[in-house]
């Protein structure tokens, strides 16, 4: 949990002259937080409204490849982050059931002279404080928590947003209201039915453990070296990777929902029989086997995504993050897409508002088009890590026997992207 200081818009605004053409955050995730800085950088007034009493980032470890540190970066965040980070030196996917290695790649120093900015993982909360901290520096950002955006109105002159506190109701005037509200975005949300989450089946549990406390038997499957490391199974597969200075192995296992509901509000109990994922891992290596079942609690995360991609709501109502186009984990580009939304979109706004509309209908088209290609990759993966049978054989033949540099170089549109670049270049 990250205590944050409420900076109150009040206070804020006797700082500098008030200013209808700021910009309106609602959400400080990890989205937000990042827009904020990128639009900052920019020179506009930014004030963001977070609904919550206290920020506090669920979840554990994240992966931040290249297309997205170098963002970081610019914004004087990667410096901040670097310290608690780790930074691998390969990428290897090994088989589940006889722990056999099938694929190695290198995403250290080469990786980071291919595409000029480093291949880190961390903990999501070091990632989030690290923003905050950079945030707090910025004179023309303002945040309050406790205050959630309850109406948005286009007046022509710009946007009338309603924020609710928890004792009055104020009205702030913005050129932009942007949406990074996450995967249940209220305003994504009461536009329509039809775009809302949809619950996949499939649940992450998650959990991070002190590498001391690893057993021998799961240290002995892990190759040589800092690295991420992923097992496939028939229908799950397992991801672990060291955070928080590498001192903890973070973990993330995903399975199907054994419920077979397919209705994602029901408490899940991860003591109870029927969602005991460990059954999927029954046939698996002994050595994974102790690991998952000597980790005192697996914390679920239910996996959800949008059916569509959408951006641009209204003229002056944007969404980015989740809000915009929620997925499922198989690319780890979660957070990666969200920071590129956040810096893309600062870069298409200039000082003329009347082009406006027509900058972020462009930016709208561009990066549905990159988040298609990213869900096809990530379709991809799914389809290699949960293979069984004859397609299993099939797959670990091909990462076998196809050199490891084709694997590398099919990364480049994915981790040579440049979101501030108008043609994605570095």
């Amino acid at each position: 949990m990250i205590a944050t200081p409420v900076i109150d818009l009040k206070t804020a605004r006797n700082r500098r002259t008030p200013n209808p053409d700021q910009i309106i955050i609602a959400g400080a995730g990890i989205a937000g937080l990042t827009l904020a800085l990128a639009l900052s950088a920019k020179g506009f007034a930014v004030q963001i409204f977070e609904k919550s009493a206290v920020l506090a980032e669920a979840g554990a470890g994240l992966q931040l490849s290249p297309n997205a540190t170098r963002l970081l970066d610019r914004l004087g965040v990667l410096e901040r982050l670097i310290s608690s980070a780790v930074q691998p030196d390969a990428i290897c996917l090994q088989d589940g059931v006889s722990g056999a290695n099938l694929l190695h790649l290198p995403i250290g120093s080469a990786a980071e002279k291919r595409w000029h900015a480093p291949y880190i993982v961390c903990h999501r909360a070091d990632l989030q404080r690290a923003l905050l901290t950079e945030v707090r520096n910025r004179a023309n950002i303002a945040m309050q928590l406790e205050s959630a955006v309850t109406h948005h109105k286009d007046d022509g002159r710009g946007v009338l947003v309603r924020v609710q506190y928890n004792d009055r109701i104020e009205e702030h005037r913005g050129g932009l209201l942007v949406g990074a509200d996450g995967v249940w975005s209220n305003m994504r949300n009461a536009m329509s039915d039809m775009d809302r989450a949809r619950y996949t089946g499939s649940i992450a549990w998650r959990a991070s453990v002190a590498m001391k406390q690893l057993p021998a038997s799961f240290k002995g499957l892990l190759p040589s070296g800092i690295n991420v490391v992923a097992w496939a199974g028939a229908n799950a597969h397992l991801i672990a990777y060291p955070i928080r200075s590498g001192e903890t192995m973070n973990f993330v296992a995903v399975a199907r929902d054994r419920r077979h509901s397919g209705r994602w509000d029901v408490e899940i109990n991860p003591d109870a029989p029927s969602q005991n994922f460990a059954k999927d891992f029954d046939n698996w290596h002994p050595g994974i086997r102790e690991m998952v079942a000597s980790v005192g609690q697996w914390t679920p995360w239910r996996l959800f995504e949008m059916k569509r991609c959408r951006y641009l709501l209204e003229d002056r109502l944007v969404l980015i993050g989740d809000a915009a186009h929620a997925m499922t984990p198989y690319a780890a580009q979660g957070a990666a897409m969200a920071i590129e939304d956040a810096c893309a979109l600062a870069d298409v706004l200039g000082d003329d508002h009347q082009a406006w509309p027509a900058a972020l209908a462009r930016y709208a088209k561009g990066r549905t088009k990159r988040i298609e290609a990213v869900v096809r990759r990530g379709a991809l993966n799914h389809l290699a890590y949960h293979a069984r049978g004859p397609v299993a054989l099939a797959r670990n033949l091909l990462l076998r026997n196809r050199p490891a540099e084709k694997f590398i170089a099919g990364f480049d549109w994915l981790y040579g992207f440049d979101a501030e670049n108008p043609d994605g270049k570095i």
